[in-house]
């Protein structure tokens, strides 16, 4: 009976040890990631302070250099309400960002840039008449994020993340700081 239940565990921990090398993450060549959740911004304007909460994308494209590691071009998109013209309208408080993305573990991750922080029009609430609407700004921005593969399939990933960037941007009405987090959702391919 001892032989049977030993013969039997090994069989369970061989499967296992097969499923597991199976499901193994191919993450090698070029990296295309896309994500999309919740965002909110605390932006310092040289007149006023503002809380926005709102839509949040991200972008990213590189290559993996090893298994663990990927340098990529990072894009962070946090949506806010400006309100310091003639109309209320929505603006992009994001960056594009040179980064590096390592994974600590199998599944879980960080990822840390520097690069352009930008304060840019939303392309569906944009009047392009309006030409002082169409303009982009830029400035300093950071990026920093945590994620974790919730589901994977051969080089295709399903992963969450949080994300924080801080940029500092010069408007036409002076210089604008803050600090943007954000939940979301996203999809990578390996």
């Amino acid at each position: 009976m001892k032989s049977l239940t030993l013969f039997a565990i090994s069989c369970l921990l061989s499967l296992s040890v097969f499923t597991q090398n199976k499901n193994e993450p191919i993450r090698k060549g070029a990296v295309f990631g896309f994500s999309t959740g919740i965002a909110n911004s605390n932006l310092i304007f040289p007149t006023k302070k503002q809380n926005n909460t709102n839509l949040a994308l991200n972008w990213k494209v590189g290559y993996m250099l090893n298994p663990k590691l990927a340098l990529l071009i990072n894009g962070a998109v946090s949506v806010y309400e400006y309100d310091l013209s003639d109309r209320k309208r929505l603006r992009d408080f994001g960056g594009v960002f040179a980064s590096a993305q390592y994974f600590i573990s199998d599944k879980f991750w960080v990822l840390g840039g520097v690069g352009i922080g930008t304060d840019a029009p939303v392309f569906y609430d944009l009047k392009p008449e309006n030409t002082v609407e169409t303009n982009y700004y830029s400035g300093l921005g950071i990026v920093s994020s945590v994620g974790y593969e919730i589901f994977r399939k051969k080089n295709f990933a399903l992963d969450i993340q949080a994300r924080i960037n801080y940029g500092n941007v010069n408007l036409p009405i002076g210089k604008t700081n803050g600090f943007t987090t954000a939940l979301l959702v996203g999809i990578n391919l390996y």
